[in-house]
């Protein structure tokens, strides 16, 4: 475990707290409100925006969102063309807020519910999309969590990840793709050399480095799942 960048993550994490909830932005042209407990980044969601700019069209298309936040990304893709949209989180204060943001937005064709990746998901259920902005932070399995909001940024033993990568098929169409939001860091091929090992075929969609220090780097890829499964 890397201890300055839990460190970085969990002051980061912190510092998002310090103030008066619920918070309130217009971002995306979406009237939203951010619940305590619910990671809204600095710079009116900066990497959050990003990810959201940055997916595919979605016109038409039935899309799954896992860890859905406050339901940014989810309700933009709603709001511009997606038949419809599931949004989940692990997080009950992020299902609450997404459906507040819904309501605000009058926002109709979404659903969100709480699940532990694909838990609660019904199993007969085939997204075009799956769209997953991925805790990064990888932590040892026992890794203690001291607050609800550390679940969006640590993935302990990157069992997350493996699940995402490994369980997505199931639930996507025959042309589904999944799509990939992961901060690399300073580790440029942290996600290719698993793709690669898994012999997932996929693509780099964009990347952008947010901090000088290379501390926060996304990457977004879309990844098509292997034949059969």
């Amino acid at each position: 475990m890397n201890i300055d960048r839990v460190s970085y993550v969990r002051k980061r994490l912190a510092e998002s707290q310090v103030s008066e909830f619920p918070k309130y932005a217009s971002c995306l042209g979406l009237d939203i409100e951010v619940h305590k407990d619910v990671f809204w980044d600095d710079d009116n969601n900066v990497t959050g925006r990003w990810v959201t700019e940055n997916v595919p069209p979605t016109a038409g298309k039935r899309v799954l969102e896992l860890g859905c936040g406050c339901g940014l990304t989810a309700l933009f893709l709603a709001k511009n063309g997606a038949s419809h949209v599931l949004a989940t989180d692990l997080n009950p204060n992020a299902i609450t807020n997404t459906l507040a943001n819904a309501h605000r937005n009058e926002i109709t064709n979404i659903t969100s519910i709480q699940s532990d990746l694909y838990k609660s998901v019904d199993q007969n259920s085939r997204f075009d999309y799956i769209v997953f902005h991925s805790p990064s932070t990888r932590v040892p399995e026992n890794f203690e969590f001291s607050s609800m909001i550390e679940y969006s940024s640590f993935d302990p033993g990157g069992s997350l990840l493996n699940r995402f990568l490994q369980e997505s098929g199931t639930y996507l169409t025959k042309t589904g793709t999944m799509i990939l939001a992961y901060n690399v860091s300073r580790n440029e091929s942290a996600i290719t050399d698993k793709l690669e090992k898994l012999s997932l075929p996929h693509r780099l969609i964009a990347s952008k480095k947010f901090t000088s220090d290379g501390m926060i780097n996304l990457h977004l890829y879309e990844i098509w799942p292997l034949p059969g499964e």
